[in-house]
């Protein structure tokens, strides 16, 4: 992150359903779902699992799971790119 960027809590509104959040390499993904992972007794952006979506060129969809630091290390919120430019 180049500091302009603020990190986004998993319950906050970039993580919603249908938002939309760009790899490092252009692919776009949308969130599907966020979940507190059981036993997760605080609540830091790692006890949250978030799950995602993207459609491949033949038109198949795949889904994932990461916890939400690490999904925010790989992708960033598509509002946030005009900051990386700027």
């Amino acid at each position: 992150m180049n500091g302009k960027i603020k990190w986004h809590k998993a319950t906050g509104p970039a993580f919603q359903t249908g938002e939309i959040w760009v790899g490092s390499g252009g692919a776009r993904v949308s969130i599907e779902s966020v979940r507190k992972y059981p036993g997760a007794n605080s609540d830091h952006i790692s006890d949250y699992g978030v799950t995602y979506t993207w459609a491949l060129s033949n038109g198949e969809v795949k889904r994932h799971e990461k916890d939400a630091w690490n999904f925010q290390i790989r992708y960033t919120h598509i509002a946030d790119l005009a900051l990386r430019v700027s």
